[in-house]
């Protein structure tokens, strides 16, 4: 069956599918890093300090064998410009394998923002627990076209489901 749908109405089933993936994912904690001038941050050096600093959580988080072979916290980012779209800045949700790893990762995530990140301005980690649902759209907010690229793919880490694994 053909579904014919107007741009508006597509957007809208995407943002909202990206939205309940998103609370699938149950992620522990969600996070906004800001540069100090987000107007003179071009996307690539935004990528480039993103996965700098998603790489000093995983190397201070998980041990050097695991690291090595490729494994990484689970996580989710959302390269953003802002309202006019001038300010560039990501927000992200992470999780680790066991909740014993709570605390480290978001210590972790507070303090490698500022020490890693040569144009770091504030960084604002919050607790996800329980509230899957009150943020599952907000990253979806500049989805503004089918061409939208708000999830920096690069950057973004999520284990296989259980029957998926060989």
């Amino acid at each position: 069956m053909f579904f014919n749908y107007t741009h508006y109405e597509m957007r809208e089933k995407i943002k909202s599918a990206g939205a309940n993936w998103v609370a699938e994912q149950a992620f522990w904690l969600f996070g906004t890093a800001r540069f100090v001038d987000g107007t003179l941050i071009e996307r690539d050096a935004a990528v480039r300090d993103a996965r700098h600093y998603f790489n000093t959580i995983d190397r201070q988080l998980l041990a050097r064998r695991d690291y090595n072979e490729g494994t990484r916290l689970q996580r989710l980012v959302f390269l953003e410009t802002g309202r006019n779209r001038v300010n560039t800045h990501f927000h992200f949700f992470i999780k680790g394998t066991h909740l014993t790893q709570y605390r480290h990762i978001k210590q972790a995530a507070e303090a490698n923002w500022g020490k890693h990140i040569e144009r770091a301005g504030n960084i604002r980690v919050l607790d996800n627990t329980g509230l899957t649902h009150e943020r599952k759209h907000y990253c979806w907010k500049e989805f503004d076209d089918l061409s939208s690229e708000t999830l920096l793919v690069e950057c973004c880490h999520l284990t296989k489901p259980q029957y998926l694994k060989a």
